[in-house]
């Protein structure tokens, strides 16, 4: 039913056809979607505490935590947001009518990202079911499994969607009006059933808010997790320990 309603949006700026396609395509991938949850939350477990461990000089900083504890969590995770995605669905076509085309821009790349993100992770859940013989998630079974999927190339694309998530946060995410909104809204869309999406969009832009010289944060968080991709495909014994000045 909602993939009727968005089909038949009539979107006229890049954000709202952003918005669109990213929708249609979040409907056709959880349609399709068959990995056990029970590991791909395993999975996830896994992955969120690899990169606190990797950045943990950023993850413990006052100034980066809520940031990083929003990407690693809400962005760069292989959970399940089936309540945040139908949310999003139902509402798609006000959300088109009422939102800022920076707010709606935000929005789109956000769930592009968590999109692309679920997609690459339930490969990965796939390849860990099918390529070791234990349950457990260990270094050495996560890199056998990730090499096993051969998506480098993905991998960078999504990469570049932290980045570009990162500047677009940094750029609206400081707007007192947006924030504002999003606090008057919190109880209208709990009593419309939109908890989920709502606190989605209010703790990404939340954690944002106040944080200092996001720029240098970004830099810092994609080069290290672009240098850990290339260890894994190189085969490299430590590919997840990344020295704070980037010397092997």
């Amino acid at each position: 039913m909602y993939h009727d309603r968005i089909q038949q949006i009539k979107a006229k700026t890049p954000a709202e056809n952003r918005l669109k396609q990213t929708l249609i395509d979040y409907h056709h991938f959880q349609n399709s979607q068959t990995v056990d949850k029970q590991h791909l939350d395993s999975l996830s477990t896994w992955q969120c505490e690899r990169l606190k461990r990797t950045h943990h000089d950023l993850y413990t900083s006052s100034n980066y935590n809520n940031g990083l504890e929003f990407l690693f969590s809400d962005l760069y995770a292989a959970q399940d947001f089936s309540d945040r995605d139908r949310d999003l669905e139902r509402i798609a076509p006000k959300l088109i009518k009422l939102l800022p085309e920076k707010t709606l821009g935000t929005v789109a790349l956000l769930i592009e990202l968590n999109l692309k993100t679920q997609i690459l992770d339930r490969q990965l859940a796939q390849a860990l079911l099918n390529e070791s013989s234990s349950a457990l998630i260990d270094e050495t079974t996560y890199c056998q499994a990730y090499r096993f999927c051969d998506n480098k190339k993905a991998r960078l694309e999504q990469l570049k969607l932290v980045g570009q998530a990162g500047h677009m946060l940094n750029k609206y995410a400081r707007s007192s009006m947006i924030q504002f909104s999003l606090k008057i809204s919190k109880s209208p869309a709990e009593m419309a059933g939109l908890e989920a999406l709502h606190g989605f969009i209010y703790r990404g832009f939340s954690a944002f808010h106040s944080m200092e010289d996001i720029p240098k944060l970004m830099d810092t968080l994609l080069a290290r997790e672009e240098r850990v991709l290339n260890r894994i495909f190189d085969h490299h014994p430590s590919p997840f320990f990344i020295l704070q000045n980037n010397r092997d």
